[in-house]
């Protein structure tokens, strides 16, 4: 729990003091209340997807999850490139079989 704690305050400052963590959990009814008083953050989470954040209960609550501030900066078609890099490279070396079985 120390580590999360202090990833915590590393992404979305110390708590404040008058704020207590209720316990949140997978509820889909739960409603954070905005906080004037939080500066709103981007999060992002590891497929890039981002969330603006409005008070340290949300923050501290996507921060437990996984969320980060920092935008992981993959090129968004990377799998494309690693298609098209894969086949040709497997259409070079089945070009080379195929020469060497024609000049025998």
């Amino acid at each position: 729990m120390e580590n999360n704690s202090n990833e915590i305050e590393k992404q979305c400052g110390v708590q404040p003091a008058n704020i207590e963590i209720p316990d949140i959990g997978n509820d889909p009814n739960f409603v954070f209340v905005n906080d004037p008083s939080f500066t709103s953050l981007n999060l992002y989470d590891i497929d890039g997807n981002s969330v603006i954040v409005n008070s340290w209960i949300e923050c501290s609550h996507y921060v437990k999850g996984g969320w980060t501030t920092i935008l992981n900066q993959n090129i968004p078609g990377d799998k494309y490139i690693v298609f098209i890099c894969s086949s040709l490279i497997l259409f070079y070396y089945i070009s080379k079989i195929f020469k060497i079985k024609a000049s025998q």
